[in-house]
């Protein structure tokens, strides 16, 4: 985040992201609404990063949020809408690979494991090292049924697998309340037909402390970085006021979104040139004339200058 002080010496910081903004504006302007409230936005964001990364630290973002509603149908409808938006600008090979981001949180809490243990196991999720994994957890004595959870939600892909996966015990209520919502989630997915484009994640759960339930990332092949991520916020709003609401999201990096469209042979249209330039020696009758054209869809254009009308057809050719 870039941070500055102003000349009173007040700290000021460029937006990183535009969820904050829109929480305030929620807060602020639209209590009154209906729930659920949908919203959508188109800005500029600034993020630090070094040099080396060679990553754009001023980039626009586009993105949607649906407030006031807890379900998992909220959640597939944000899911669905992302990938409505690849299609409509017509990128393919699309993925969306989601987590959850209490999930492995909650697992690790109720596996009563210390500090050390827990980042070494975020180590070997986030590298995929199944072999590490088993060999750690066999070298620390994990009890049988957290070691077996620990390799099916690791070696798990989609949703609909998840349904096989089960802790008994009281203090893994949590984990199992929310293996329970990830698969009613997959059954709505498929509802809309999106749910091969999805795949389950275990060590996706995202930087940002805000989000509490599904997070995701959307990517291409041979883009080294996501489209576009989001996820629930459900405790996030009510840190701007009094209002408790419950929210889930996604922004998309159009930068990111033209390169991945750039890298699948897409060309970005050339701007539109008017396709009939109309002159006229009496200015009402050329008016109507590219009133009349515009109507029918034809774009057109008044002559404004006064030269000649070769020099006009000139122009008109160009």
């Amino acid at each position: 985040m870039f941070k500055f002080q102003d000349f009173d010496g007040k700290l000021l910081a460029l937006r990183a992201e535009m969820t904050a903004p829109v929480a305030r504006i929620v807060t602020t302007k639209m209590q009154s609404l209906p729930e659920p409230i949908r919203l959508f936005y188109i800005n500029n964001v600034f993020r630090y990063s070094q040099s080396y990364l060679k990553r754009e630290r001023e980039f626009c973002q586009a993105g949607v949020e649906l407030v006031g509603c807890s379900t998992s149908e909220a959640d597939a409808e944000i899911l669905t809408l992302l990938m409505s938006v690849f299609k409509q600008v017509g990128l393919t090979e699309v993925r969306i690979d989601l987590g959850h981001a209490r999930l492995l949180k909650d697992l690790l809490n109720a596996a009563e494991l210390d500090m050390s243990q827990k980042t070494i196991i975020q180590g070997l999720l986030a590298c995929r090292d199944l072999v590490g994994l088993k060999k750690f957890m066999e070298q620390n004595s994990f009890p049988s049924n957290l070691k077996k959870a620990f390799l099916e939600l690791s070696s798990c892909r989609k949703l609909d697998k998840l349904s096989d996966v089960s802790l008994e015990g009281l203090k893994y209520d949590k984990v199992n309340n929310q293996l329970k919502s990830l698969a009613e989630l997959q059954k709505i997915l498929k509802d809309y037909k999106v749910e091969d484009k999805i795949f389950f994640d275990f060590s996706l759960t995202k930087k940002i402390e805000y989000y509490t339930g599904i997070v995701f990332e959307a990517s291409v092949p041979n883009l080294g970085l996501p489209l576009g991520s989001g996820g629930r916020y459900d405790n996030f709003i009510e840190k701007f006021g009094k209002l408790k609401m419950p929210a889930t999201g996604f922004a998309i990096e159009i930068g990111k979104l033209l390169q991945a469209l750039a890298i699948q042979g897409f060309k970005v249209p050339e701007s539109a040139k008017p396709n009939v330039v109309v002159t006229s020696i009496i200015r009402s009758v050329g008016v109507k004339a590219v009133d009349t054209l515009r109507e029918k869809g034809i774009i057109a254009s008044l002559e404004a200058t006064k030269r000649s009308s070769e020099k006009t057809v000139e122009y008109g050719k160009i």
